[in-house]
C-alpha cells in the first residue's frame, strides 16, 4: 500500500483546447500525480514525434482531449495528436478519451473550416472511442470531473508501475510481499497437495496483545491570533482497544465507475482524525486536529486489522470495514467502557498561546 504518483500525458490540439489543457493539467496535479504536455517541452533539435514518442511511453496514462479541431497535418498523412494516439496505443499505455459532447456549440473559430477537415475528425473520434468508454465534456468543469474520474477507475481497473518515494517502500512493502507470496503459496499447494518447503510468516499478534503508538503534536492557528498545540505522547494499549476509535476515524472515499463501486483512504486525514481521537479520550480538552500519527503506524493497523478479518484486502465494493468489524464497533459503543489504553511516556495536554496585544506591553511598570 504504498502511496503512488502517476505520469499522466495530455494530448489534444493546441491552440483551440488551452484552457482545457490547464484545467486538466489543475485536475491531474490536484491528484498528486504528475502532468507531462507540450508547454513543458524544452527547445530541441528533435523531430517533434521524436521527442514525444519515449515521454509516452514512460507515461502509466494517456489523457486524449478532442475538441472541434483534427489538428495540422504532418508529412505521414496524419495530425500530431493523432500521431501520439496511435503511438499510445501501440505501446499499451492505457487511452481515456475525452471528447466534446456538443462540437454545434463549439465557437466557430475553433472547429475545422474545411470538409476534409472535417473529415479527419470524425475518423479519428471514431478510430479514439472504438472499444474503449468514451467521457463526454461542455465545460472546463465537466472536463476536470470527467478526468478524475477516469483516472481513479484506470488505476483501480488498469493498475501501472507509477512512482514512490524511496523511502516509503521498505518495510511495509515487504509485509505485503511476503502476503503475496503466501497467496502463491496456498495456489500452489491446492495444485500440487504440499509443496517441499513451506514458507513461514510470522505470527499475527492475538487481538488482546499490547502496542505501542506514538502521538505527534500539530499546531493550529486561528484568524484571531491565538495559536493551540499538542503535546508528544506515547500510548499504548491492546490491538482492539485502539480499533472502535480507528473505525469510526478513518477517512475512507468512495466512488464509481460504469456502476463499478470502489473506495480509497485518505490517509494523512485518517492520521489526524485517529490521531486526535486517541488524544481526546484520555484529556478533557478539545484535542480536535491537534494530533496525529504517522503513516507507518496508520499502515500497520490497517495491515493488522485485514489480517485479522476486520478490514477488507480489496478495495473493490464500497465498504473498507468487514461485517464482523461493524459489529465489533456497535458492541464497543454499547458497553461505552472507559478507553483501555494508557499514556506511558510523555503527556496528553493542549496548550493555547493568546493573540499577541500590543497594549499589554503599556501596562508593564518598567
Amino acid at each position: 500500500m504504498t502511496d503512488k504518483r502517476y505520469q499522466i500525458f495530455i494530448s489534444s490540439t493546441f491552440t483551440d483546447l488551452q484552457e482545457e489543457r490547464r484545467a486538466v493539467q489543475d485536475a491531474v496535479i490536484s491528484m498528486g500525480d504528475f502532468p507531462v504536455q507540450m508547454e513543458s517541452f524544452p527547445a530541441t533539435d528533435e523531430t517533434q514525434m521524436a521527442f514525444i514518442k519515449p515521454l509516452i511511453e514512460q507515461s502509466d496514462y494517456y489523457v486524449l482531449i478532442i475538441g472541434g479541431r483534427y489538428g495540422t497535418i504532418d508529412d505521414v498523412g496524419l495530425s500530431f495528436t493523432h500521431q501520439e494516439f496511435r503511438y499510445a496505443v501501440e505501446k499499451e499505455v492505457p487511452v481515456l478519451v475525452m471528447i466534446h459532447g456538443k462540437p454545434e456549440n463549439i465557437a466557430s473559430g475553433k472547429t475545422e473550416q474545411t470538409d476534409a477537415g472535417r473529415k479527419k475528425l470524425k475518423e479519428f473520434i471514431g478510430e479514439a472511442q472504438h472499444k474503449r468508454i468514451r467521457k463526454d465534456w461542455e465545460t472546463l468543469g465537466d472536463l476536470k470531473l470527467a478526468v478524475r474520474e477516469a483516472l481513479d477507475h484506470a488505476k483501480r481497473a488498469k493498475p501501472r508501475t507509477g512512482w514512490v518515494r524511496g523511502d516509503t517502500i521498505a518495510s511495509f512493502t515487504a509485509l505485503e510481499e511476503l502476503n503475496e507470496v503466501r497467496k502463491e503459496n496456498e495456489k500452489f499447494k491446492e495444485a500440487l497437495g504440499n509443496l517441499a518447503v513451506d514458507i513461514p510468516l510470522p505470527q499475527i499478534p492475538a487481538i488482546s496483545d499490547m502496542t505501542v503508538l506514538n502521538l505527534i503534536p500539530l499546531t493550529l492557528k486561528y484568524r484571531s491570533g491565538e495559536t493551540r498545540e499538542g503535546s508528544s505522547a506515547k500510548i499504548q494499549g491492546s490491538w482492539i482497544s485502539f480499533f472502535p476509535l480507528f473505525f469510526s476515524n478513518l477517512v475512507v472515499q468512495t466512488g464509481d465507475w460504469n456502476g463499478e463501486y470502489y473506495w480509497h483512504i485518505e490517509h494523512e486525514k485518517s492520521c489526524v482524525a485517529i490521531g486526535s481521537s486517541i488524544a481526546g479520550e484520555l484529556s478533557w480538552a478539545d484535542t480536535t486536529n491537534l494530533f496525529t500519527i504517522s503513516r507507518g503506524t496508520l499502515d500497520r493497523l490497517i495491515a493488522y486489522y485485514t489480517e485479522a478479518g476486520l478490514m477488507v484486502s480489496t478495495t473493490d465494493g464500497q465498504r473498507a470495514f468487514t461485517e464482523a468489524a461493524q459489529r465489533v464497533a456497535r458492541r464497543h459503543h454499547i458497553v461505552d467502557k472507559a478507553a483501555s489504553f494508557s499514556v506511558i511516556e510523555g503527556e496528553i495536554s493542549v496548550n493555547t498561546i493568546p493573540a499577541y496585544n500590543p497594549d499589554i506591553e503599556k501596562d508593564i511598570p518598567f
